[in-house]
């Protein structure tokens, strides 16, 4: 998934990554130390500071925000630690099978991969991540939110350390609310349904929400919630319960919304969040669910001509409260020969401080209590932005992780599927949750 969606983004969010058809690739230096049997050039102290001269490659993203937010921070970790570091950029949609091809191959030219949450357990899984636990103080571990740990651990081993932790809010236009007579955000999912029908007025081209049905990964992502807070999931350990009445209820509830209530767009069974964005910050969508990225593009009189004039929620429950979480972080290679210096920066990279700027500069969830403080204590925040990042950081606090295994890529490609079909009433929520399971009773089998 992309930056913008539940996290990192390009994909068409802020900036937006440009579409690159080869792999930008920054020069390298290599270190010239031969590695030790641990494949590491340097001391066997993980917590010392390596010599000047070791370089470090990291591969990122090519354009996307939190890459270009670490590259003009990263000189001040070069003057730190002498130790340099060098971006090896790839384009968003080659990261995975560009870094699958480097780790396989085993040379260590990357010491360190921005690791998109559901690659971690595949990585971990064919030892291409170097588990950090040992590299972690109990007290550093606790520094972290439970969620953010989550996020990066697979068979109970720590395999990165996470800058974005996230989890969809609710985006709500006051203006709208007001002119309605509606004096809260929705709260439960009859709310919701019931403030869509009320906003929606087609004669000035507004909508009360949007229902995402484009087959691709991302309105997966949206998917997941809905069957969490009806109370269902996907997999319970390694045993597929898709096929439940929990998840056709789920279905049904969002089939209502368009088809029913017809209070979303009839494009939106096309529309990823990519389209989300666009309509709600073109004032043609009440109400949207979406990633902490928009809060930022949305108040930018530049490009939203809703700035101003909305407010965040926690998603609406349903029989729960309930949501998938995802992150964004870096990992280091199991093939690095740079590994004492790698976790310097991980350290570094994920500090309080660093957690802190980058909730300010993005309006962001942050990963770290003390953080968080720091951030409710800034006289410089406006009390908006201040409220979202609070509000964005409970929302992480009853996430949960639903990319714990390493096939995970796969289940979401074949639910996008399942959902496009069933949004565009070709199959119906029973039938197609029956002959999705026993498809991925055959993958988890693999």
């Amino acid at each position: 998934m992309k930056w913008q969606m539940r996290r990192q983004v390009s994909r068409s969010a802020q900036a937006g990554v440009a579409a690159a058809a080869s792999v930008l690739v920054i020069s390298v230096l290599g270190a010239c130390s031969s590695g030790d049997a641990a494949g590491n050039s340097e001391s066997a102290s993980s917590g010392g500071s390596a010599a000047n001269g070791t370089t470090l490659t990291i591969g990122v993203e090519t354009g996307g925000p939190y890459t270009e937010f670490y590259k003009a921070r990263t000189p001040q970790f070069t003057e730190k630690t002498g130790i340099q570091v060098e971006f090896q950029e790839v384009p968003h949609d080659n990261m995975h099978e560009r870094f699958i091809t480097e780790a396989a191959a085993g040379t260590g030219s990357m010491d360190i991969y921005q690791t998109d949450q559901p690659w971690i357990a595949e990585f971990a899984k064919q030892g291409f991540l170097e588990p950090l636990d040992e590299r972690l103080t109990a007290e550093e571990k606790g520094e972290l939110l439970p969620a953010a740990l989550e996020a990066v651990t697979y068979e109970n081993k720590i395999y990165g350390l996470p800058y974005l932790v996230h989890t969809p809010i609710l985006y709500y236009r006051t203006d709208l609310f007001k002119q309605a007579g509606i004096t809260k955000a929705p709260e439960t999912w009859d709310e919701f349904r019931e403030y869509a029908k009320r906003l929606t007025d087609k004669q000035a081209g507004v909508y009360g929400t949007i229902v995402e049905g484009k087959q691709s990964g991302e309105p997966v992502t949206h998917l997941l919630d809905r069957f969490l807070q009806a109370g269902g999931s996907v997999l319970e350990d390694d045993k597929v319960v898709l096929d439940s009445q929990e998840n056709v209820d789920a279905l049904n509830y969002m089939l209502a919304i368009q088809q029913q209530d017809q209070s979303s767009p009839e494009g939106a069974v096309s529309y990823d969040n990519a389209d989300a964005h666009n309509m709600f910050m073109q004032g043609k969508a009440a109400m949207v669910i979406n990633w902490p990225y928009m809060y930022a593009m949305a108040n930018d009189p530049a490009q939203s001509k809703v700035a101003g004039q909305f407010a965040v929620a926690p998603q609406p429950r349903g029989k729960q409260q309930a949501s998938a979480i995802w992150s964004w972080g870096f990992g280091i290679s199991a093939s690095s020969k740079n590994k004492d210096s790698a976790m310097q920066f991980l350290k570094w990279a994920t500090s309080a401080e660093m957690m802190e700027e980058l909730g300010k500069h993005f309006t962001n969830p942050v990963v770290k209590k003390a953080s968080i403080d720091a951030l409710n204590s800034d006289i410089a925040l406006s009390a908006d932005k201040k409220n979202a990042i609070v509000v964005m950081s409970k929302a992480v606090e009853y996430g949960k992780n639903v990319t714990t295994t390493p096939v995970f890529p796969a289940i979401q490609e074949r639910l996008a599927l399942s959902l496009s079909k069933i949004m565009t009433k070709q199959s119906t929520p029973a039938e197609e949750l029956k002959a999705a399971s026993q498809d991925i009773e055959s993958i988890v089998s693999q």
